[in-house]
């Protein structure tokens, strides 16, 4: 069986990911102040940004391979989820901070959960779907 290699190339970034998520807690948690744990946070920093750029490009290019029929679904139930996730946020800072409410506060938040619950299982695709 022939293997993908951004496939692999992604479950690696990934990986990567979450090993640099828990060893940087851990820096936190201890207060750990050197060059070293200062280089691997900035290492971090760039993989992070590097994953916020890679991950919606790859998740495009792989939405190639689906039929349009199936982009057209998730696509309409990720602006069904966005709205509502963006509405929720909004009602619940208007009945608990009613001081503080800001419209465009939780637009990233219900971008970024609507796009992961919808979208995500693409970057990993193999092969075409039906």
């Amino acid at each position: 069986m022939k293997k993908n290699k951004l496939l692999i190339f992604t479950r690696v970034l990934y990986s990567l990911f979450i090993i640099g998520t828990i060893v940087v807690l851990w820096m936190i948690y201890k207060d750990v102040h050197s060059s070293i744990a200062f280089k691997f946070g900035m290492g971090y920093l760039f993989l992070t940004f590097f994953l916020i750029l890679y991950v919606p490009i790859i998740t495009i290019l792989n939405a190639r391979k689906l039929k349009w029929v199936n982009i057209r679904e998730r696509f309409f139930k990720f602006i069904i989820s966005f709205i509502t996730l963006w509405a929720l946020g909004y009602a619940f800072d208007w009945i608990f901070r009613p001081s503080k409410v800001d419209l465009f506060r939780g637009l990233p938040i219900a971008f970024g959960l609507s796009f992961g619950i919808y979208f995500t299982d693409i970057l990993f695709l193999k092969k075409n779907k039906n």
